[in-house]
């Protein structure tokens, strides 16, 4: 027995269409009952492909979570009078934390390639870090909190590197992606 399953595409870099047909060859036994199962299973064989979602909605929604979520967390660490230094740690705790379920959910749920997670990441860290360390001038009025403004883009880019670049190592083995 056969089963086929075709569908035609359009290619959006020359506007050619094209077939793409998927086929399985499967020994039949007669039973009405095993095609049906087996007509269901055969989509399920096919490889996932990533999720079409706009790399801008992305990028401005985790912006505006990185900052919503370290301002609750300055905020709860000042209510609960925290020093200065352990709300700095759990901020970048908190970070790190993020930036793993991040590429997580980026890479190995939504099948991103390894360009579009790191534009991703550093441009939305990067921007959330930028407008934390003004609202921390504003908010703090210290000498530290300029200093956070120059360093802390720096130190998140280089955290986002390290744990992408090493995230992204041991992704493709698991995908079984060569990029």
């Amino acid at each position: 027995m056969l089963i086929r399953k075709t569908k035609k595409e359009k290619d959006p870099f020359n506007g050619l269409e094209f077939e793409e047909s998927t086929e399985i060859w499967v020994a039949d036994f007669g039973s009405d009952d095993l095609e049906k199962a087996l007509r269901q299973e055969v989509p399920k064989l096919k490889p996932k492909s990533e999720a079409s979602l706009s790399w801008i909605f992305i990028s401005f929604a985790l912006l505006i979570f990185v900052i919503i979520s370290e301002m609750l967390i300055r905020e709860i660490g000042l209510t609960n009078y925290f020093s200065e230094k352990k709300i700095f740690w759990l901020t970048w705790v908190w970070r790190l934390m993020v930036i793993v379920a991040w590429l997580t959910l980026a890479r190995l749920r939504w099948l991103f390639s390894r360009e579009k997670v790191f534009v991703i990441s550093l441009i939305s860290y990067t921007a959330a870090i930028i407008i934390l360390g003004i609202i921390k001038i504003v908010y703090v009025r210290s000498a530290w909190a300029w200093l956070n403004l120059l360093v802390e883009p720096i130190w998140t880019a280089l955290l986002i590197l390290f744990l992408g670049s090493v995230f992204i190592k041991y992704s493709n083995k698991k995908l079984k992606i060569k990029n």
